[in-house]
Parts: C-alpha cells; sequence; structure tokens
C-alpha cells in the first residue's frame, strides 16, 4: 500500500465507504462465501457490524458478466400503498437507480457499440422513462461521470427516431426483463441488486414504511422468478422478526444469514489493521501489549462488534506509534483503566451498557440516579438533587417547609447505599471508581459516558 492509513482512519472513523484500502484490510467469513453465490441473500447485522464492508467488498471483487447495482431505498413520496402495489413502487424506485448506474458505471458505449434496432429502442426508453430529470439534461449533466465518448453516444441515441418496443400495458416484470435484455446484449450475464443503507431510517423518520416496502418486495414472488436477478439485502437486524415471514424466505426464493463475528475473527480484523497502521506483516496485539490481558478486556466489553473492538484498540495503537514501546502487563492494565469502555444508557429500555456489555440491573432507582447524571454531562450533582430526582421524581430539590422536603439525615445513608450498589455493578474495581465518581465536598459525576 503506498500511502497507509492513518491509525484514526482505520480504527475510529470506520465508514466502509470511504475506505479505498478495504480490500487490503478485510477479513472473510463463510457468510461472505455465501454472498459470492449466485442467488438472492438476505444478510441481517447489527450496526457496526460490516455489512456495509462485505458489499463493498463484494463489488471490488465483481466479475466482469456481472452487473451489481446498489439500491438505498427513500421513502415513497406518493399516497401510500399496500402489498403488490407498494412492491411495485418499491421496484420503481429500484429499476431508476438500475438505469442510473446503467449509464454511470455500465461503460455502455464500449460493450454495446452499436446497438441493435430493439436494444437501442429498449435503451432509449429506459433513459426516457426511468432517469430522475429529462434524459438528454441528465446524460449532459454527468458528462464528466462518463467514459470518453460517451457524451455524444448517448446524445446520439436520445436523438435517433427509433419505433417504441414497450407498450403502455407492459408489465414491472416484463420491464425488468426487457432490461435484462440490454444487460445480455452489454455482455451482462446477471443482474445483483443489493439493498443498503437502512440504519439512516429510524421510525419517525418514514422508517416503518421503508420496513413495509422490503417486506412488500419479499412477498411478492414473481420478482424472485425472474432468470438471472439476485437480490442481496443487507439489514438492520430488528427487521429479521419482520422479513423472516415473507413468501420470498418461506418459499426458499431468498435464503437467510447472519452476520457474526468469532472472537478469532475479531483478533484478526484488529491485526489486519495493525498491519497496515505500522506497516508492518509482523505487527499483532502481543506487539504492542500484553495481548492476553487486553484480548480478554475486548472480549468482556466488545462483544461481537467490530467497530466497538476497533474503536477500543485505537488509543493503543495511537499510543504504541507514539512512543514505540511495548507494554508490560503492569502498564497493560493501567491502560484499560485508564480507557475504560464507555458507559451508555438505553432510556427507552432502562439499560444499562458498558461498552456492548449489558449491566445487569432491574432497580429502576439506580437507573434513575445514573439517568440524571447523564442528562449533566461534566457537571457535578449533589447527593441531594440525586435524591429528590430518584426518589421522588423532582426536577430540582424543594425548599425546606415543602410537602416534599425531608432532612438531609433521613436520606443521606439510603443515597449512599443507592450509589454503593450501582459501583458494585459497573465498576471494575468498586473502590477506584472510574465511571461514578465522588468529589468530596462538591458532588457526584458520571464520566467516560457515551452521549
Amino acid at each position: 500500500m503506498k500511502n497507509a492509513p492513518s491509525v484514526e482512519s482505520l480504527f475510529t472513523t470506520l465508514k466502509a465507504e470511504n475506505e479505498p484500502w478495504l480490500g487490503d484490510v478485510f477479513v472473510s467469513l463463510p457468510v461472505f462465501e455465501r454472498l459470492q453465490e449466485d442467488h438472492s441473500t438476505i444478510l441481517y447485522g447489527e450496526p457496526g457490524s460490516g455489512k456495509t464492508a462485505m458489499l463493498l467488498e463484494l463489488r471490488r471483487r465483481q466479475k466482469e458478466n456481472i452487473f451489481i447495482v446498489v439500491w438505498k431505498p427513500e421513502p415513497i413520496l406518493e399516497a401510500p400503498a399496500t402489498g403488490t402495489a407498494l412492491a411495485q413502487q418499491a421496484i420503481q424506485q429500484a429499476l431508476q437507480t438500475c438505469v442510473e448506474n446503467l449509464v454511470l458505471e455500465g461503460n455502455l458505449p464500449q460493450r454495446l457499440g452499436e446497438p441493435s434496432g430493439h436494444i437501442a429502442s429498449a435503451l432509449q426508453w429506459f433513459l426516457k422513462n426511468h432517469l430522475p430529470f429529462e434524459a438528454g439534461f441528465y446524460i449532459q449533466d454527468q458528462a464528466s461521470q462518463l467514459p470518453e465518448g460517451g457524451l455524444q453516444w448517448y446524445l446520439k441515441l436520445l436523438e435517433q427516431p427509433l419505433s417504441p418496443i414497450v407498450k403502455e400495458q407492459t408489465s414491472l416484470k416484463d420491464q425488468l426483463r426487457l432490461l435484462l435484455a440490454v444487460l445480455r446484449a452489454a455482455k451482462y450475464e446477471r443482474l445483483w441488486l443489493m439493498v443498503d443503507g437502512l440504519e439512516r431510517w429510524t421510525p419517525r423518520q418514514t422508517g416503518e414504511q421503508i420496513e413495509a416496502a422490503l417486506e412488500a418486495v419479499l412477498s411478492t414472488l414473481v420478482f424472485f422468478d425472474l432468470p438471472n436477478i439476485a437480490f442481496k439485502f443487507f439489514i438492520p437486524t430488528p427487521l429479521k422478526n419482520i422479513l423472516h415471514k415473507t413468501s420470498g424466505v418461506e418459499r426458499h426464493r431468498s435464503s437467510e444469514a447472519d452476520l457474526i463475528w468469532s472472537a478469532e475473527a475479531l483478533q484478526g480484523i484488529l491485526e489486519k489493521r495493525l498491519e497496515c497502521a505500522l506497516s508492518s506483516k509482523k505487527a499483532s496485539l502481543d506487539s504492542l501489549c500484553d495481548g492476553n490481558e487486553f484480548l480478554s478486556w475486548l472480549k468482556e466489553y466488545g462483544g461481537t462488534s467490530p467497530r466497538a473492538w476497533l474503536g477500543f484498540t485505537a488509543p493503543l495503537a495511537a499510543t504504541y506509534q507514539k512512543h514505540g514501546k511495548r507494554l508490560t502487563s503492569a502498564q497493560t492494565r493501567e491502560f484499560i483503566r485508564e480507557h475504560p469502555a464507555p458507559l451508555r444508557l438505553r432510556r427507552e429500555r432502562s439499560e444499562v451498557w458498558l461498552g456492548e456489555k449489558r449491566i445487569v440491573s432491574n432497580s429502576a432507582l439506580e437507573f434513575r440516579v445514573l439517568e440524571y447524571l447523564a442528562a449533566r454531562p461534566e457537571k457535578l450533582a449533589s447527593l441531594e438533587e440525586l435524591y429528590y430526582y430518584a426518589y421522588k421524581e423532582l426536577s430540582a430539590p424543594p425548599d425546606k417547609g415543602d410537602p416534599d422536603w425531608s432532612a438531609p439525615g433521613t436520606w443521606r445513608g439510603a443515597m449512599d447505599n443507592v450509589l454503593m450498589r450501582i459501583r458494585q455493578k459497573i465498576e471494575p474495581d468498586p473502590k477506584i471508581p472510574r465511571y461514578l465518581v465522588t468529589r468530596h465536598g462538591k458532588g457526584v459525576e458520571l464520566i467516560h459516558h457515551e452521549l
């Protein structure tokens, strides 16, 4: 690799679409081999599990005779539909993406040369009916993205007086068949339609409509029965319960797979990136520190998330790159203590997490204490504030004489016990707290909290 990427981009930024060097550090899994097979597959994975990295590596290894299109569904703005009608609206959107990709990435001027009358007529129809703007304007607007001579080739095609090949009653299925005919003429034997980018939609951002559209597509078997098209879905795990019940899955038109990383595979990801960052084929966790100590910590708090493992290793790699010295066992333990896994609260479920490790607690009282502190980052809270918020559900302590006011002597011991129980659950060493810290005479602070 000519220009090695920075530690930050290798371990922290982690946006696969912005990593041109991804192929150099890619670690394969058996599920990736399944994705390379020529049939429809749904890949489920949590955010940060590497779904987009798998997609991009598939594209990088793209065969000459397979045309790959990445479709990132958008909410459908027309009057809401259901069932087959919704599936058709979604596939219309996908078809537009296919035509745009064909223009920009299909290299049609070279592959088609002088197309036959029927192919020329079909391509002209797709350009005039499935581009986001008027075809001539779109082609000229994208001229810089076209191969040499491409602008003139497309404009000439659009100007030809060709006989119409698509009838008014031509179904969407037949439009897809016609697109496949154009691809075959261009020496593409297969079309892979990859569906990605669903994490950006939440239910409040019309995410429910996106879910319904995918469910409708997977329930419309006619699309899966077309020869020479394979769908590759890269889907957030929470949608599995919905999509698993669709006809496309139940009737085996599309297989399912889960993107799950073993500790060995995750270590492989780390060490590939360390080799790249340190420009050494022999780089490993053991090169940087007591590998067993650090690896045990990663397994406990990094879960099965590549993003977590890489993020937790980033400061270690940066420290080694700066000083060039391997940490001893004692130094490794101190490094872990100084860089604890971030604490996160999932308010909708009243859950506490350290990195990817869920802390078991059934106490609403303890959660309210952490919730109050988390809402005030870098601020100290008095025991009085915490007591009235946790026990009385008041946003501020009442004045003396107020019916809700209680003398400190009646609740101070109870609050000390609540803080002790929280520390026993979240602190690796409750005697030396790293998260819930008391500043004597000033108050209590929650640190290493991920907003």
